[in-house]
């Protein structure tokens, strides 16, 4: 039997998105969301590098959509970059589904 060319990962929602990049940034103070990721001392290659890890979590085999240049900034919360990073996820879900 042929293996499965589309498989999507666990469930995505800012929820989620945001449980995840707590734990990738290992933040040291408790959060809620609200640091930036600056103050947490991501800078442009790493907000790329968390992109491709959210998508490697929650894409479809590891494929996300191509990032546009300015849609994810370091000066962006936690909160807001999991909001972002979820709606990307999910847009590209409802394109490929």
């Amino acid at each position: 039997m042929p293996a499965e060319t589309h498989q999507l990962g666990g469930e995505v929602d800012s929820r989620n998105v945001l449980e995840l990049l707590l734990a990738l940034l290992e933040d040291p103070a408790p959060t809620d969301g609200c640091s930036t990721l600056a103050s947490l001392g991501v800078d442009d290659e790493g907000l790329f590098a968390l992109w491709d890890a959210v998508c490697e979590e929650f894409a479809e085999r590891s494929v996300g959509p191509e990032l546009e240049p300015g849609v994810l900034r370091v000066s962006m919360t936690l909160e807001v970059a999991s909001t972002v990073m979820a709606k990307l996820l999910m847009a590209r879900r409802d394109d490929v589904g």
